[in-house]
Parts: structure tokens; C-alpha cells; sequence
């Protein structure tokens, strides 16, 4: 019964206008970045690579910055807010959680399904996006790219983390949505205002700055490490504290 619960959740997410606006979305801006990349000055191409030493290249470094850590973020927030307040947007909540599954197993597989589907997504996703840039750019190492992308991930799912654990106490889409998004985008500028000011390294208690890290060669393993332990946190204590509330 319960396994296919979970796998009725899964599929349901991994195959809903969710999951295909997300890599629609990506899609778009892969294509919109690759042809700044492409028809850009090549005073400003110099200079971009010239921030990014060792970097794949300016596309790279442009999806990395400024797309990944800041416009990509409501997808993230997406997957993450689906767990809980899908259900309490229609008034779904009270009935779903008293069923023959108890609320811990029932909340187990909307989280692990949601989960799974968000990885799957982000990394189709991220296969068009290196394919698109590959194509226009002409000068991007797509497998690179697609490793980079995998190494950003204890970023994305501490975004993901960070929503679920928010959705707890504030419940419906829209509260969620907008304190998650506030949280990621402060923690975003705040490592890129410090590099501003003269910083050569991020802090490594900042989840947000693993995709400069990656860029510049700076060592990754400890603050990977940062953030999927706060990861963990935020989702075992939303757990804890969801299931033990009342509805």
C-alpha cells in the first residue's frame, strides 16, 4: 500500500506541468544566455573569463552566477514547497494525513518522492542546458558543465531543504515562496558583496557560494560537506516538527 502511495506521489511530480515548466524554464534561459555569450563583445568576454579562471568558459560562468544561484532558485523552492502546501493551498492536508498510513510514513514519501523527482528534473534539465550551450556557444566542455552541475547540488538541495522545513509553520504556497526565495537570493548577494569588496574566498558556511567555489578551483569538499549536514537538519527537524503539530 504504502509503496505505492510513494510512487503514486513520485510520478505524479515528476510528470506534472511542475516538472516540465521547470526544465522549460531552464530551456529558455540556457538558450537567452548562450546568445548573449555568443554575439558579446569580445572586450566583455575577456573580462568574464578573466573573473572565472579555469572555468569552462563565459557561458559557464554567466549560468553559474547569475542564473543558477539566483533566477533558478524559485525551481528549487518549487520542488521543496510541494511536499506540505500543496496540500494545505487545497485544504487537503487534514484529509490526506488521516488515511491508513500514518502521517510520518505519508510525509516520508511526498518528501523522498518530491526529492527524487526535483534531482531527475534539475538534471534533464541541466543536459539540455549543456547540449544548448555546446551548440550556440561553441566553445563550452558540456561534460564539464554537466559535473559542475552535480557538484552545485548540495546547494540545490539545501534551497529545497530550506523551503520544506519553511512550509511547516507558514503552510500555504505563496508565505513559503517568498521567505525561501528572500532567504537564498540574501545569502546570494551577500557572498557576491563581499567578493565586491575585496574577499577572494566565500565563506564556506555559505551553500549559495558553491558555484563560484567550482568556478575558481577553490576546494569544495568541506563546504559540500556545510551544506548537506544543514540540509539534513532543516529536513529532519521540519519532519520532527510537522508530525508532532497539529494539522
Amino acid at each position: 500500500m504504502r509503496w505505492g502511495v510513494w510512487a503514486g506521489d513520485a510520478r505524479a511530480l515528476l510528470f506534472s506541468r511542475r516538472a516540465a515548466y521547470s526544465i522549460i524554464i531552464m530551456a529558455m534561459l540556457a538558450l537567452l544566455v548562450a546568445i548573449i555569450v555568443r554575439y558579446s563583445p569580445e572586450g566583455l568576454k575577456s573580462a568574464l573569463e578573466a573573473a572565472a579562471p579555469g572555468s569552462s568558459g563565459v557561458f559557464e560562468y554567466l549560468w553559474m552566477e547569475d542564473v543558477l544561484d539566483k533566477l533558478l532558485l524559485l525551481i528549487f523552492i518549487s520542488f521543496g514547497s510541494f511536499v506540505i502546501c500543496d496540500l494545505e493551498d487545497d485544504r487537503m492536508t487534514a484529509f490526506v494525513y488521516s488515511r491508513s498510513m500514518s502521517r510520518s510514513e505519508q510525509l516520508l514519501g511526498r518528501l523522498t518522492g518530491s526529492l527524487a523527482s526535483f534531482l531527475l528534473v534539475f538534471m534533464v534539465g541541466s543536459l539540455i542546458v549543456a547540449a544548448i550551450g555546446a551548440v550556440i556557444v561553441g566553445e563550452l566542455d558540456a561534460p564539464v558543465f554537466v559535473l559542475h552541475q552535480i557538484m552545485v547540488l548540495p546547494m540545490c538541495l539545501f534551497v529545497f531543504s530550506l523551503t520544506f522545513f519553511l512550509s511547516v509553520p507558514l503552510r500555504t504556497t505563496a508565505p513559503t515562496v517568498m521567505t525561501s526565495f528572500g532567504i537564498s537570493l540574501a545569502l546570494s548577494f551577500a557572498y557576491s558583496f563581499l567578493l565586491m569588496g575585496g574577499d577572494t574566498a566565500p565563506s564556506e558556511l555559505n551553500p549559495l557560494a558553491l558555484g563560484y567555489r567550482i568556478l575558481v578551483g577553490l576546494p569544495l569538499e568541506y563546504a559540500a560537506g556545510i551544506a548537506l549536514v544543514i540540509s539534513i537538519v532543516l529536513i529532519g527537524g521540519g519532519f520532527f516538527w510537522f508530525t508532532r503539530k497539529d494539522i
